[in-house]
């Protein structure tokens, strides 16, 4: 039901030990998959989990650079940050996904953003001991892929909030950082369903962009996509009706439709997304 399949329990508690013995490592392709798993079984002492898509991917990294990306934990792929505006950061593999999508979408409105991935978050956090200390990156090292001060966007397998607390070497607080992930939100059979029940497509991500570096959202999202993005939801006498999303839609809502008349949100998948919405179109 997708839920089970994102839900990051296992990640975020294994997150929470020593990182230079507990490793969580989110490849975001087949090469980068195989140079984590190389590195994995190249090691001793160590428990590895690998969050890994069920879906083939497009390849984003070759062999030299996905073993580059897994020796420092990060890595840009789309620009720099001395020639961007905002970093948009991608953990997991359908998140990096809408982040090219979001900086493609960015672009296309004026604004410069690169793209950036985490492999191994625990390899950023702030150390709490000295083992963990000599495996964790230095200073520099954050500093070069993360310069402070620069507006930053973060789109996460895992939950905001824990992720946070890992990445507090690059938060740069709430004026200047914003995390999207994992809402406990489910009952969606596709992953671009599970990412916007979640509020983390490209388009949320554009928002949070937009909100960060002080940009004007409207210039960037038309009505539509600044109301969440549309998607199907019901059938009713053989019309699709597509809605906009706002608040939390509950299987026995009613929406009123703009002919004054109203549709009872059947128990579809799609009906436990967010929502509570203005109605967009009908499509026979």
């Amino acid at each position: 039901n997708e839920q089970s399949h994102q839900d990051p329990t296992i990640s975020e508690a294994l997150l929470g030990e020593m990182s230079d013995t507990s490793r969580v490592l989110f490849p975001v392709d087949a090469n980068t998959a195989v140079a984590a798993l190389r590195n994995v079984y190249a090691s001793r002492g160590q428990i590895a989990c690998l969050i890994t898509s069920k879906r083939q991917v497009e390849n984003r990294y070759d062999a030299v650079s996905a073993q580059r990306l897994v020796q420092d934990g990060a890595a840009h792929l789309i620009g720099t940050p001395d020639r961007a505006d905002v970093q948009i950061v991608a953990l997991g593999a359908y998140q990096l996904d809408e982040a090219i999508r979001a900086q493609r979408h960015l672009a296309e409105s004026g604004k410069r953003a690169c793209v950036t991935v985490i492999l191994e978050p625990g390899r950023l956090r702030m150390p709490r001991d000295a083992m963990e200390a000599a495996w964790v990156v230095d200073d520099s090292m954050i500093e070069s892929i993360f310069p402070q001060g620069l507006p930053r966007v973060i789109l996460a397998h895992t939950r905001p909030e824990p992720l946070l607390g890992i990445l507090r070497r690059i938060d740069g607080g709430p004026a200047k950082t914003r995390a999207l992930g994992y809402l406990n939100c489910g009952g969606t059979l596709d992953v671009f369903g599970m990412l916007f029940a979640n509020r983390c497509t490209w388009a949320h991500g554009v928002d949070a962009a937009a909100a960060v570096a002080g940009w004007n959202r409207e210039t960037l999202l038309d009505h539509a996509q600044r109301a969440g993005g549309t998607l199907s939801v019901a059938t009713v006498k053989g019309q699709t009706l597509t809605f906009a999303f706002q608040g939390r839609l509950r299987t026995d809502d009613v929406i009123a439709l703009d002919d004054g008349s109203q549709v009872e949100v059947g128990a579809k998948p799609e009906a436990l997304l967010d929502a509570r919405a203005a109605y967009v179109s009908a499509r026979a």
